[in-house]
């Protein structure tokens, strides 16, 4: 009986359930059902566990989301912080790991962890207590959905708020932690080893291995690595233990030492070596599930890898619940669990004596158990990582084993290992352009949108049904499993999609920019897509298109040439299919772009149609805002207006051309330039969007805005909600936010869109039911018979 998987499972369903705002109801579900099961099957004992861990899991929710330090921010205070260690940093800044002990004087009543950014010409000394004066910020630095999220990153460190320090740190004591001090000396001891011996590049690679720290090696290198799926290796992981258990037990044993103590000895040194780099999460369940089998085999005990592997992330989650979301937690245990049902179900049926297919089969089941993760943090499913597991991973053994070697020898016999280290970094190099070779190839693997939360849900069930049905060969009904799940897929995934007419319009966060897209049928387009943020293409726009599944763009939009509404396009083009490009002037660097002019029209079908409003032939005007393109999306009796970065001049030119709006993008950001109070009433917009970020413009204008709440909109920006989703359907129009907020009818979607493939699915289990039973009828005669 999995015991400790089906709690862990019940804890992390609270721990969803608290974070997308539901708890109570789920609790009181849940509750009623395990009463009910009590009664009926008497398990008082699990079933008061499960309730247990269920409110564990709301409580500990709530200690972990409490911060003092979040209390201030944009406040500039005097914090007394510990600096703990420094960050490899690539910005404007450096970052060191913190924990502040007062604000403004008043000691916190226990530590918060924090991160304190400096400018790159002050330095502040590690594992000492400083004070500083700085504006404390929060950690919502993009509110888009399904990209990065830097808030639950920091949230699995929990730290809930940063620094940025103002001039120079008072340093209060140095040296303030012993054990601080021990694990940053053998940190800085590995570092001189190996750059004092290899070349930069070199040692990079092998103390991003060594210290679990993939910041050290170049972007271009990480990105091939993971291409080839070999990224696992850069996180000190199970294979790093096993191999390091391995090598030490070999060698205590070979010196005479017990094999219980050997057992000792080993686990004692992979500990401290846990600690010596911080303890990363994939170190920790790597650590736990170790002293679970370790234990079991001191104390002569059965060993249950899934009910290790579930305390494992019991433990992991009760210290810390947001973990939960973390993309190494996930990866790390859905790995572990890949490789305990492959040898449990799948394994058994090859023969033993087939290890080169066994090894294949693993990596594929690997590929299919993660797939889901990778789906939705990664986007890219590398193909190709089976055969380059298969080929590299006994030489990164190898790898990791002579780096470790050459570590501990090094402080006793340096003179002596100049050879060996040569050697070592020859081997080093070739794997480096290996790398860089591999990623000329074609087939590395492919790009792939992330998954929905229902979609992750339907996949799972639908995978450990598979391998349910796959270990009870005898179950007559199988046939009729795999019918139902492949019909349904078949439907929700190839017929749906063809009957869907609705238009979802995209407001993403682009900070002080713009950037919306339109999703309709099988066409795409986008309106602009700049930022004043740097990277914004790179980092937002390209990774925003194709976490949602957009391999192709039908039309961009470019209303003008300024950087805040196209500073993404290159990077867009260079990554993703466009078809058309249109603006309103031409640009040397674009030469491709089609001059939009009034008048134009672009129909896409008898239910949407794009109409240009601005700006007229031949027009020009000294202020490139005047001459923005200004576009109108009339889909069945709603109309989207998009007037760019028009100012009152044109608004009031174009006045006669503008109908009530269903939703108006407000133009210039909500510049006082702009939105004049005529255009205001003349564009009556049910709701009025604000697109714009931390600036020092003075944008959007207090009286703008009061402007647009005057006239009865409903006003929404990108700065308060985040991302901001609408869907036009049937006449009506619905909308969601980052930030949780939603339109009063927004649950009319889940079932006009959810019930129905709900639907669809109880309508097949009715089918397989109805089929089961003729088969029990059939089974029954021919025993008769």
């Amino acid at each position: 009986m999995y015991i400790l998987i089906s709690i862990f499972m019940f804890y992390a369903a609270g721990i969803i359930a608290y974070e997308l705002g539901f708890f109570s109801f789920f609790f009181t579900i849940v509750f009623a059902l395990l009463i009910y099961n009590s009664f009926v099957l008497k398990k008082y004992m699990y079933n008061s566990v499960i309730i247990a861990f269920l409110l564990l899991s709301a409580v500990n929710c709530n200690y972990n989301s409490n911060s003092v330090l979040a209390q201030h921010i944009n406040e500039n205070m005097s914090v007394r912080v510990e600096i703990i260690n420094k960050n490899l940093s690539h910005s404007d800044y450096l970052s060191y790991n913190g924990a502040v002990l007062t604000i403004d004087g008043k000691k916190l009543d226990s530590r918060e962890n924090t991160i304190v950014y400096v400018d790159k010409n002050t330095e502040i000394s590690e594992n000492s207590i400083v004070e500083i004066k700085g504006n404390i910020q929060g950690t919502d630095f993009s509110k888009n959905k399904l990209l990065f999220n830097y808030k639950n990153y920091l949230r699995g460190k929990k730290i809930h708020a940063v620094i940025f320090a103002e001039g120079k740190a008072a340093v209060i004591k140095k040296d303030f932690s012993l054990l601080n001090e021990i694990s940053l000396n053998f940190k800085e001891y590995t570092k001189n080893t190996f750059y004092s011996n290899l070349s930069r590049k070199n040692a990079d690679i092998i103390l991003s291995i060594i210290l679990s720290e993939s910041d050290y090696l170049e972007e271009d290198l990480y990105n091939g690595i993971k291409k080839m799926g070999l990224a696992h290796i850069f996180a000190v992981s199970g294979t790093h233990i096993v191999i390091m258990y391995g090598f030490m037990l070999f060698v205590f044993m070979a010196l005479g030492i017990s094999r219980r103590m050997s057992w000792i000895l080993s686990w004692s040194i992979i500990w401290f070596y846990g600690f010596l780099i911080g303890f990363p999460v994939s170190v920790m369940r790597s650590l736990v599930m170790f002293t679970l089998l370790f234990g079991s085999e001191v104390l002569y005990r059965k060993y249950s890898s899934l009910n290790a592997i579930g305390l494992a992330a019991l433990i992991l989650t009760v210290y810390n619940p947001y973990w939960l979301f973390d993309a190494g937690f996930l990866l790390s245990f859905s790995a572990a669990l890949s490789f305990i049902l492959f040898s449990r179900f799948i394994s058994i049926h090859i023969p033993e004596e087939k290890k080169f297919l066994r090894n294949i089969c693993m990596y594929i089941f690997l590929q299919v158990l993660t797939l889901p993760v990778i789906s939705y943090f990664f986007n890219y499913v590398p193909l190709m990582g089976i055969v380059y597991n298969i080929i590299l991973i006994p030489v990164f053994t190898v790898v990791l084993a002579w780096g470790f070697l050459l570590l501990i020898l090094n402080g006793m016999f340096s003179v002596i290992l100049t050879v060996p280290f040569h050697i070592f970094d020859l081997i080093l190099t070739s794997l480096r352009y290996l790398v860089y070779f591999s990623d000329n190839f074609a087939f590395n693997g492919i790009v792939v949108r992330s998954m929905s939360f229902s979609e992750i849900m339907f996949f799972y069930t639908a995978l450990f049904l598979c391998l349910y049905l796959a270990d009870h060969k005898k179950c007559f009904v199988k046939k009729l499993v795999f019918t139902v799940f492949i019909s349904f897929y078949a439907v929700i995934y190839a017929i749906y999609p063809i009957l869907d007419n609705n238009l979802y319009f995209s407001v993403a966060d682009a900070g002080q920019g713009l950037f919306t897209s339109v999703r309709y049928k099988d066409f795409s387009f986008i309106i602009d897509c700049g930022s004043s943020k740097r990277g914004f293409g790179e980092y937002t726009a390209v990774p925003y298109l194709v976490k949602h599944g957009v391999e192709n763009v039908d039309c961009i939009f470019i209303s003008h040439w300024d950087q805040d509404h196209c500073s993404g396009l290159a990077d867009i083009q260079n990554n993703i299919n466009v078809k058309n490009l249109f603006s309103s002037s031409k640009n040397e660097e674009y030469i491709n772009a089609v001059i939009a002019e009034k008048g134009g029209v672009i129909n896409i079908d008898e239910n949407l149609k794009i109409h240009v409003l601005w700006p007229e032939k031949n027009y020009y005007s000294r202020n490139k805002n005047n001459s923005s393109l200004v576009l109108v999306l009339d889909y069945m009796n709603m109309n989207i207006l998009l007037p760019g970065d028009i100012e009152g001049d044109v608004e009031r030119l174009i006045l006669e051309d503008i109908e009530k709006s269903t939703i108006l993008v407000v133009p210039h950001h909500g510049s006082s330039t702009s939105s004049t109070e005529e255009f205001v009433k003349k564009s009556g917009a049910e709701i009025s969007v604000l697109s714009y970020g931390k600036n020092n413009y003075g944008i959007p204008d207090t009286d703008v805005v009061k402007r647009y709440e005057f006239s009865g909109s409903k006003v929404l920006s990108t700065f308060e909600h985040g991302e901001i989703n609408f869907v036009l359907k049937d006449g009506n129009l619905y909308y969601n936010t980052y930030t949780g907020e939603s339109s009063e009818n927004y649950y009319r979607l889940y079932f006009e869109l959810i019930i129905p493939k709900l639907f669809i699915f109880i309508a097949l289990l009715a089918w397989m039911w109805i089929k089961k039973e003729e088969c029990y009828e059939l089974q029954n005669n021919n025993r008769f018979n």
